[in-house]
């Protein structure tokens, strides 16, 4: 069956807005994700620090400490960075005629890597706090 080109057009607009959608609201899970993992480690950092010194039988040394925090406040930097360079790259693709649907290929090389730094800072600053625990 062979549809009108006005109908063939509009359904694939739906089905480009459908598709945009959906990686939408997987991606935003991901960054609020990241966000969660981030802030929430670095507030735990915090209570554990001043926890630990009364009433545990294990230290961490203080430069394990603020590197773990750096890391973590770095990866939190890094969602924020990635939610602009999303935002430049979603104006850059289009599906409208005139324009060129594809976003250029740098900005899908960012858009993917940029994401991966907050969970990489992340499992890095866990890692200084593991390897930085020791027996008082």
């Amino acid at each position: 069956m062979d549809y009108p080109e006005e109908f063939q057009r509009e359904g694939k607009l739906e089905y480009y807005r459908a598709g945009i959608q959906s990686t939408r609201e997987v991606g935003f899970i991901a960054l609020k994700s990241l966000i969660t993992l981030n802030s929430g480690a670095f507030v735990v950092l915090l209570t554990f620090s001043g926890n630990t010194a009364a009433q545990s039988q294990f230290i961490v040394p203080l430069e394990n400490l603020k590197f773990a925090m750096y890391c973590f406040l770095a990866g939190l930097a890094a969602v924020f960075l990635s939610i602009v360079q999303t935002y430049v790259s979603s104006r850059a693709a289009t599906p409208y005629e005139g324009t060129d649907d594809r976003p250029e290929w740098r900005l899908a090389v960012l858009s993917v890597l940029l994401p991966a730094i907050p969970f990489f800072a992340f499992l890095l600053g866990v890692m200084a706090v593991v390897w930085g625990v020791k027996a008082a």
